[in-house]
């Protein structure tokens, strides 16, 4: 059934007993699902219900464990890499991307003239001047099939990536990189076709469509289209099984209940050593997760892990519980958690020229990072800070208008790091001011937006009075001073010819740069490098 062959995974089979405060992989997966649902635009546990179908047609398929469990994680991750080329995707189309992209990929046959003219005139660059409007549409008409490309091999590339730190097997990292393939060769972003496919991404594909449509036709949609695809996009074994399975009555009482699905596709998870992670790989998911929402914007890569690490050292100047200092990092590392939701197209806008209703998109995105982590157990502690991050002490914050005694003090001390980091790096209507211009604008700010027992701590953590010369830093993976310097701005979405420009080099010495920093660190990808950069902390 499959096209690879079982791999030597003694330690990835089999569980046994958790360790003491030991938490659910399913759950931080769950989690990250669900942020997933709201960047492609679908309604809320899309990501749950297609591991559901994808775990009852791996089961009717009679797929061995190993291949089960690569089912169960890859329907989970599907869409992990899918912040990672919003940015560039925006620029070109100049629209809400979120919904051109699901409309692009989930309801348009890209292969029929008729349906992408219809898809191009209700979303490129609309409501811009007709002249910008027609270079948008002749851009598309001649390169669209490469812009997918690169947005899939982008996508998938930085899923792989994100999985790996997230402690999946290589197993699930690969079929993360051809799960947006289809049978007959029409995917992306290698065009694989049939049997070259890994069985996984067979099954995590139909399924994952399988829900979108019964989400837009009901039964009757989903099994009509699914059939109408057999042979095209999905493997035709699979759609005969699924088809199958749509004939039991209890496929549809858990497909179709009111109830969260959330309990029951945790129970779904299959016996295996990854099933549960410790308090230390928790932080390390939650820097996964603060990556996955700062590669929305190219302004806001690295926001997150900074605000932690400046939230981190005002609370112990406070002296802060263990506990509470561990609760305020994974809080502040996932505080834009929220902000997933809303498209890169609004976040790249100057906040004068948002309208009523994206500023509205902007001021719910701590209402929806608290959702999101409050239906993990042992973040339940940080969701409370995340849903409270940009209320102020006057009650002019968002998303409830809190006051002073009603915000927690974790929360005000993201709100101070959140800011000073704002002002300190570039921004669509403004650029960056220096440290100390940044401290002056915040001291008008105290007592309004923040307190001065969180302002002074920051000013402390920030190291202004203390004066020791820089030393020279050493690169990961053997990168140069220059070669830094080139992924930095390749990073911030700048292209070669840009580049160029900036560094007063010719672009084909940008051209050879790009080509040894991708050797050097192993990647394939602008996202995937992007996302290496700010693992490392190399952004400014």
């Amino acid at each position: 059934m499959s096209s690879i062959s079982r791999p030597n995974l003694p330690d990835s089979i089999g569980g046994g007993a958790p360790a003491p405060r030991a938490i659910r992989t399913s759950d931080v997966l769950g989690a990250l699902s669900l942020a997933c649902d709201l960047a492609v635009g679908l309604p809320a546990e899309h990501g749950l219900r297609s591991c559901l179908v994808a775990m009852r047609l791996a089961q009717r398929l009679s797929l061995p464990a190993w291949e089960q469990i690569t089912v169960y994680y890859t329907s989970l991750l599907m869409d992990a890499g899918c912040t990672a080329w919003t940015s560039q995707i925006a620029k070109r189309m100049l629209t809400d991307e979120i919904v051109a992209r699901r409309e692009l990929v989930f309801h348009t046959n890209i292969r029929s003239p008729f349906q992408l003219v219809g898809w191009m005139w209700r979303f490129l660059a609309r409501g811009a001047p007709f002249t910008t409007r027609a270079g948008r549409f002749v851009h598309f008409a001649a390169h669209g099939p490469d812009v997918m490309r690169e947005g899939f091999h982008n996508t998938c590339e930085v899923a792989s990536d994100l999985a790996a730190r997230l402690g999946m097997p290589e197993e699930v990292q690969g079929a993360l990189l051809s799960v947006f393939e289809q049978w007959d060769g029409g995917g992306f972003p290698r065009g694989l076709q049939g049997q070259n496919i890994p069985m996984p991404c067979r099954v995590v594909y139909l399924a994952a469509f399988f829900e979108v449509f019964h989400a837009s036709g009901g039964r009757a949609g989903a099994i009509e289209l699914t059939r109408r695809g057999r042979g095209r996009a999905f493997d035709p074994e699979a759609v005969d099984a699924l088809l199958v399975a749509t004939n039991e009555a209890d496929f549809w009482q858990a497909f179709e209940s009111d109830e969260s699905l959330w309990p029951v596709v945790m129970s779904l998870e299959p016996e295996n050593r990854l099933r549960w992670t410790s308090e230390e790989q928790l932080t390390d998911a939650a820097a996964a997760l603060a990556d996955f929402a700062d590669m929305k914007s190219a302004y806001s890569l690295g926001h997150s892990r900074r605000v932690a690490t400046a939230a981190e050292g005002v609370a112990l100047r406070l002296g802060l519980s263990e506990v509470d200092v561990l609760d305020l990092r994974r809080a502040a590392l996932t505080h834009d958690l929220g902000l997933v939701a809303v498209p890169s197209f609004v976040l790249d806008k100057p906040q004068a020229k948002l309208t009523r209703s994206e500023w509205e998109q902007v001021r719910l995105h701590p209402y929806h990072g608290e959702r999101i982590l409050s239906n993990v157990p042992a973040l339940r502690g940080a969701a409370g800070l995340v849903g409270t991050h940009h209320e102020r002490i006057n009650g002019d914050g968002f998303p409830r208008g809190l006051k002073e005694r009603q915000l927690p003090v974790g929360a005000q001390i993201i709100a101070v790091s959140d800011r000073f980091d704002e002002l300190t790096h570039d921004a669509p209507d403004r650029s960056a001011l220096a440290a100390e211009e940044a401290l002056k604008v915040m001291e008008e700010e105290v007592g309004s937006s923040f307190s001065a027992g969180v302002f002074e701590p920051l000013k402390g953590t920030l190291g202004f009075s203390e004066a020791a010369a820089p030393s020279r830093r050493e690169w990961p993976a053997g990168l140069t001073d220059r070669e830094v310097e080139v992924l930095r701005l390749a990073a911030r979405g700048l292209n070669r010819r840009e580049t160029a420009s900036r560094l007063f080099v010719s672009e084909s010495t940008v051209r050879t740069h790009l080509e040894h920093i991708y050797a050097k660190i192993g990647v394939s990808s602008r996202a995937a490098a992007t996302l290496f950069a700010v693992e490392h902390e190399l952004l400014d």
